[in-house]
């Protein structure tokens, strides 16, 4: 499992966070370890999920919040619609399942069990459901040093953080320290830190691999052709 050890976290930075709070620590770590996450701009905070839509609804598996990016079969991509899309005023209104209104997700919202649900529009109630691969956000950790795990976690509990930098957990604990002080500079200034160090971590880890495809009209490595005014 990625992420950094609880334990660990304890160990290095206690002493400079919370000395002799355990409670007061883990309070920092778990809204660190939050706050980070909710950037979904490097590769832990999110991971591949294959989902097969049920009578047109797809349903994220416990431990993650949020879609994305979709594709499905032969679609290259989805487009993903807010909850709010279908009330808007002036847009589509209710769009059912399998109508014609080119292939899109539109969140639902949570359902009763506190999942997330997404409407698959496009596709045909009849034909044999597509494969959606989805590029998911992970929902934020309930933190427990390991002698405080429960026996039996559920997937949103762990000894283990969801950031795999404790230089930048370390950071934004800081921020947080400096947030409740009222010092807003200081609390962005380690903050932005925090979030330097996981972009140089992002940066290593991601070599000369491109993150956006160049896309030219006449094909890669292809000439422009001429130009006429």
């Amino acid at each position: 499992m990625a992420g950094c050890s609880v334990d660990t976290l304890y160990d290095l930075h206690q002493a400079r966070i919370a000395p002799g709070d355990d409670d007061e620590f883990l309070r920092f770590l778990t809204e660190a370890d939050m706050t980070l996450l909710e950037g979904a701009r490097w590769r832990w905070c999110r991971n591949r999920v294959s989902l097969t839509p049920v009578n047109g609804i797809l349903t994220l598996p416990a431990g993650y919040a949020a879609i994305l990016g979709a594709r499905a079969d032969e679609w290259p991509a989805l487009d993903i619609n807010a909850e709010e899309y279908e009330f808007a005023p002036g847009g589509p209104g209710e769009m059912t399942v399998g109508g014609s209104h080119g292939a899109r997700l539109i969140d639902q919202g949570l359902d009763g069990d506190g999942a997330r649900t997404y409407k698959l529009i496009g596709f045909s109630d009849e034909a044999t459901p597509p494969t959606i691969y989805t590029l998911c956000m992970y929902s934020p950790f309930t933190l427990y040093r390991t002698e405080d795990l429960p026996a039996a976690p559920t997937a949103d509990e762990s000894d283990r953080t969801r950031c795999e930098s404790a230089k930048a957990l370390k950071l934004a604990m800081q921020a947080t320290i400096y947030e409740e002080k009222g010092d807003n500079t200081s609390a962005a200034s380690y903050m932005s830190s925090a979030i330097k160090v996981l972009n140089s971590h992002e940066t290593n880890q991601r070599g000369n691999a491109r993150q956006t495809p160049i896309v030219r009209s006449g094909g890669a490595g292809l000439s422009r052709g001429p130009h006429f005014l």
